[in-house]
């Protein structure tokens, strides 16, 4: 089965409620060929899409949802080139990083699954840094957060990114801890109860 890692492009979509998801959702899927790895309800009530497969491909299907959707739609992302740690993250293939003392660890969080994939891109491509955690929608009230490791200067330089590149109203916080406790990275490496990797949807 095809995964993240084999698509360039990510794509994603949050509505109101379940219908107007369900709905952008048959839309989205029968205008191009692209592959859904999540579509279901998140906190509080929404519903989120994330999908892959070529540009094309992608906004097309994307276009056509939103057109469904109409004002249901809540945010959307179109992610071309996405980049490769964001793509392992998401299908669950992360290799976790090991506590090293010298490094630096930078936090970040949005109030949405959407932004928060937005922000982790940019900030992944702004700077050497190496992802540690990405959380999105499981269990944090339909929020997601992601914890970056690096010098301390890529960190910074990430962290700026993340945050600089927000679309207007989008709120991204951000902090970071300067030679992180073993037990820091303990906590961020936990593997919450009820969380998954999103993998393709069986047809």
């Amino acid at each position: 089965m095809p995964s993240p890692s084999h698509h360039d492009t990510l794509g994603s979509l949050e509505l109101v409620d379940v219908p107007a998801g369900l709905c952008a959702l048959d839309a989205l899927v029968k205008e191009a060929e692209i592959t859904v790895y999540f579509a279901g309800d998140i906190d509080p009530g929404r519903f989120w899409v994330l999908f892959g497969g070529d540009m094309a491909s992608c906004e097309a299907a994307l276009l056509k949802a939103i057109a469904q959707g109409g004002r249901d739609v809540v945010e959307t992302l179109l992610l071309p080139q996405a980049h490769h740690l964001l793509r392992s993250a998401l299908t669950g293939s992360l290799q976790v990083a090991t506590a090293q003392q010298e490094l630096s660890l930078g936090i970040v969080q949005c109030h949405t699954p959407t932004s928060t994939l937005a922000a982790v891109d940019r900030a992944l491509k702004a700077a050497e840094v190496t992802l540690v955690r990405l959380r999105v929608a499981a269990e944090l009230a339909g929020q997601g957060h992601a914890v970056l490791s690096g010098e301390q200067h890529a960190i910074e330089a990430a962290l700026q990114a993340a945050q600089q590149g927000a679309p207007t109203g989008v709120v991204v916080r951000t902090r970071q801890i300067a030679r992180p406790a073993a037990e820091v990275y303990a906590a961020a490496n936990q593997r919450p109860r009820g969380a998954r990797a999103l993998t393709p949807l069986d047809p």
